[in-house]
């Protein structure tokens, strides 16, 4: 399957450290090989950047949703060529971008799903969050809660309704967020569920037979914390990859992904920073090799 590769090399608006220097890490690892030898045609290699010029001190909630914008535009590029689009991130924040390229390439009224896996929900607004963590809120920005000058920013032209939102393998929710959760349509199952497989399947199933496209998003803090050791939000009782894997593919499945990103990758403090790459590649390798297709974009917009 033909792919353009994404990079957003950012924590929030900050290039290149931290969580921001994992994409880059990949890249030097070895990804694009590694996803051609299992069969997908890696046409481009782009990179996301915010223009120095309009970044904003103290604005950085703002700088993110001007980075977004640069994530849709190569994003809505992918979709243009036909190709899916796979965003190496470096936070969550990114996906803001993500949604808004898919809505630049398929039209904001084409109805997109949104299937998160993830250790928390992040669907905190700054009214409910007890950290003010931007990382913990996109799913809320994404379903118009909170955030419009983020949105704007990013050109995020509609918001997506909760009930084409699933959140997956989380094992921690705030209380507060739990109860905003608990007041939409969102559907979460939880770690415990998943690996049981008690209702991820009907969620997924449900979710396609409504929506035309979707978009999958990993925080790699779904794993189990010895698989990532380096990572920043390590939650116990995470998953193993070929269980993440596994749910990845019931995802693909339906044929109706047409971008995927994955963030959460700290590559630094050592020994613990190259186990998390050599995690985050067999992930990408073993969970890819059943991304079959996309879905075709309307002759319309082509």
């Amino acid at each position: 399957m033909r792919l353009h590769l994404v990079t957003v090399p950012y924590r929030y608006d900050e290039a290149d450290e931290g969580l921001g220097a994992g994409p880059v890490a990949l890249i030097e690892a070895g990804v694009v090989d590694r996803l051609g030898a299992i069969g997908h045609d890696m046409v481009a290699t782009v990179e996301a950047r915010l223009d120095p010029n309009e970044r904003e001190e103290g604005r950085t909630a703002v700088n993110i949703g001007r980075l977004g914008s640069r994530t849709a535009e190569l994003v809505a590029a992918s979709r243009r060529d036909g190709a899916g689009g796979l965003v190496l991130a470096g936070d969550d924040t990114a996906s803001i971008g993500v949604v808004s390229g898919l809505q630049r390439a398929h039209g904001a009224g084409t109805p997109i799903g949104v299937v998160w896996l993830d250790a928390h929900g992040d669907f905190n607004t700054p009214e409910t969050s007890y950290s003010g963590i931007l990382a913990g809120m996109p799913l809320a920005i994404l379903a118009g809660l909170a955030g419009p000058l983020w949105r704007g920013a990013a050109g995020l032209a509609a918001p997506i309704p909760t009930d084409r939102i699933a959140i997956a393998g989380t094992r921690e929710l705030d209380k507060n967020e739990e109860t905003l959760l608990r007041s939409t349509d969102v559907r979460v199952v939880t770690a415990t569920e998943l690996l049981a497989n008690t209702a991820f399947d009907r969620v997924i199933e449900r979710l396609a037979a409504s929506c035309a496209l979707l978009y999958l998003h990993v925080d790699l803090d779904i794993l189990d914390p010895h698989l990532v050791p380096s990572n920043s939000t390590p939650s116990p009782g995470g998953l193993s990859v070929e269980q993440v894997a596994a749910a990845m593919g019931t995802v693909f499945a339906t044929g109706l992904v047409a971008v995927m990103s994955v963030a959460g990758l700290n590559p630094g403090a050592g020994a613990r920073g190259t186990r998390s790459i050599k995690t985050t590649l067999e992930l990408l390798e073993t969970a890819l090799a059943g991304w079959m297709q996309t879905p075709p974009m309307p002759d319309s917009l082509i």
